[in-house]
């Protein structure tokens, strides 16, 4: 069963121009608890519907006293419009309980080193680590390469500069920026890969097996630092990537999917009920269930945060690449229903 609760809201700050954090009143009984670098899902009513959105939270556990997100607004974003325009101080917004798998656990015992590179508003998550491992890991430091487009989009720049004054020691902070006008202390350009080895040279150099790297920020930033993780040798086992969408099909993906876009007749059991429908070629299975008016969990419909996870017990479907499930989960027959289309007829899908 979904947890969900209403947050009153205690402030709206305006970080840019396009972006906005919403600060949250934690429950005096009952606080939220949730791990640096997950999620809350906002339950947003909008014309009488209730549409789910994902954001990290930018506040630390133990840290911040409030619970905050960060919304950037987004051409044609009809969530993120509608909280930009309109959601003040006062307001209440029922949320599901924090979500994710892209997290830092601090130990006050851990000596590391944490990297993070981030862009735009994907700093989000990554400035709750750095306050988390900043305030409550004492023996570790923190390096951020932070790309954006000038000085002006920068979210957090002065809450960064201000970290950077109080944890001179333990704080790299290295901004990179197209557009760099006067501002010199930075690199020009995006983050690239052939450029992260000379991004690396600028912050202290730890052993392999006491440095972990976290990536959070657009599609092809993300790639570039992994890629360029990759050509300093980082184990992978020691890159973290948060991803707010699954990247889009291939030409290939699309075209096997297009070969499978066939009326199909499925059966999903789900708390002790079965119920058999027709998933429409258009539709993907979660879809087609929520049509169905069936009360299934989910979050981001993208395969991005793991909430709808399933398992086929008969048949077979197509899935979407670019989601969270491990090699381990998909060979056990593991889906997400959200980006999953039926390849064959009777298909049968059970959730746990």
């Amino acid at each position: 069963m979904e947890k969900i609760k209403t947050l009153k809201v205690v402030d709206v700050i305006k970080e840019t121009s396009d972006a906005i954090s919403i600060h949250f009143k934690q429950p005096f009984f009952k606080k939220i608890k949730y791990t640096p670098g997950q999620f809350l899902t906002l339950l947003v009513n909008i014309d009488g519907k209730v549409i789910r959105r994902c954001y990290s939270l930018n506040s630390a556990p133990k840290v911040d006293q409030t619970i905050s997100v960060t919304v950037k607004r987004i051409k044609d974003g009809k969530v993120s419009n509608f909280l930009f325009d309109t959601v003040k101080k006062g307001d209440k917004i029922k949320v599901l309980y924090p979500m994710g798998e892209f997290t830092m656990e601090p130990d006050p015992n851990a000596k590391r080193h944490i990297v993070l590179f981030g862009a735009g508003s994907g700093i989000t998550p990554l400035f709750s680590i750095l306050k988390s491992t900043l305030y409550k890991e004492p023996k570790s430091i923190v390096s951020l390469f932070y790309g954006n487009r000038d000085i002006e989009s920068i979210i957090f720049n002065e809450l960064l500069a201000n970290l950077k004054s109080e944890f001179s020691e333990r704080l790299n902070l290295i901004h990179i920026l197209e557009k760099p006008g006067d501002f010199s202390d930075c690199y020009k350009g995006r983050v690239e890969r052939t450029q992260v080895p000379v991004y690396l040279e600028k912050v202290p150099k730890w052993a392999v097996e006491e440095t972990e790297y976290y990536i959070c920020g657009p599609s092809g930033m993300m790639n570039e630092a992994e890629e360029g993780l990759k050509l300093c040798n980082v184990p992978e086992q020691f890159i973290h990537i948060e991803r707010f969408s699954a990247p889009p099909p291939t030409a290939q993906e699309m075209q096997t999917q297009g070969a499978f876009l066939e009326n199909r007749e499925i059966e999903i059991k789900h708390k002790g009920a079965s119920h058999q429908f027709t998933v429409l070629a258009k539709s993907n299975i979660l879809e087609a269930a929520l049509d169905e008016k069936l009360k299934l969990p989910y979050v981001c419909m993208d395969g991005i945060c793991g909430s709808c996870k399933a398992k086929v017990t008969s048949g077979e479907v197509y899935m979407r690449k670019g989601h969270v499930l491990t090699p381990k989960e998909v060979d056990e027959g593991y889906i997400l229903p959200c980006i999953c289309n039926p390849v064959t007829n009777n298909v049968v899908i059970e959730y746990a």
